[in-house]
């Protein structure tokens, strides 16, 4: 039976938000110098077709400024999961003081093993507010904020080999996780000129030094995932 409701894709970049149907692009804007993002986003949504109230929902995929990623070792001394959290906020909090005057940084496993070092994401709290208040605003049910990297794992079904790296490339800049002996090993963020994905391949695996490796793979604005073997790099 064709469903009534839809669920509503929002797509949250530096230069641009782009509202989709699954991969249907519905409405794109290209936000401008000095535009906040309440006002960007409201914009966006006004070019939705209406709905009943609460019969729709939306999530939104950020990658901007307010997500951040880093790998954190399991200490000795730490006990569960969630001490293990725990460690990654305050070490984000003593690295980034001015985050306690927006409400801190909501933090999550993207990747994570028992006595493993684990990939957290963070996100800005008032942003996590923000899209909330929007969600409730245009009486959309909220379905949370989802991360490039989020799509990327799910693609890779987490079945990772011994040693490789994951790649989400946007217009504005690269973040790069990798693993090595079967566990996450650190996590970059550089940005690269325009140019083709081949090549920018080429540069994140020679300044990495892990040209030997498949890259798993994710353009956030066009592509979908994909893992590109050595071979296919060449390098």
């Amino acid at each position: 039976m064709l469903s009534l409701t839809k669920a509503w894709e929002c797509d949250i970049w530096p230069h641009a938000l782009r509202l989709r149907l699954g991969k249907k692009v519905i409405a794109r804007h290209e936000r401008v110098a000095g535009e906040t993002l309440d006002t960007a986003l409201s914009m966006l949504f006004r070019l939705r077709s209406p709905s009943f109230p609460w019969r729709d929902s939306v999530a939104f995929n950020v990658d901007t400024d307010d997500l951040m990623l880093m790998v954190v070792p399991w200490q000795p001394g730490v006990a569960t999961p969630q001490e293990l959290l725990q460690l990654a906020q305050l070490q984000v909090m003593q690295h980034d003081s001015a985050a306690l005057h927006k409400g801190g940084w909501m933090m999550r496993f993207e990747s994570a093993c028992w006595q493993q070092p684990a990939l957290v994401s963070g996100v800005q709290h008032a942003c996590w507010e923000r899209l909330q208040t929007l969600a409730r605003r245009e009486k959309l049910r909220f379905r949370g904020i989802e991360t490039p990297f989020q799509r990327l794992l799910k693609y890779s079904r987490r079945t990772f080999p011994e040693k490789a790296l994951f790649i989400t490339i946007s217009a504005h800049q690269c973040r790069i996780a990798s693993r090595i002996n079967r566990a996450w090993h650190e996590v970059s963020t550089i940005s690269l000129p325009q140019q083709e994905t081949v090549t920018q391949l080429r540069v994140i695996a020679q300044l990495s030094g892990m040209t030997d490796c498949p890259h798993y793979l994710l353009n956030t604005e066009e592509g979908e995932p994909q893992i590109i073997t050595p071979q296919e790099k060449g390098v």
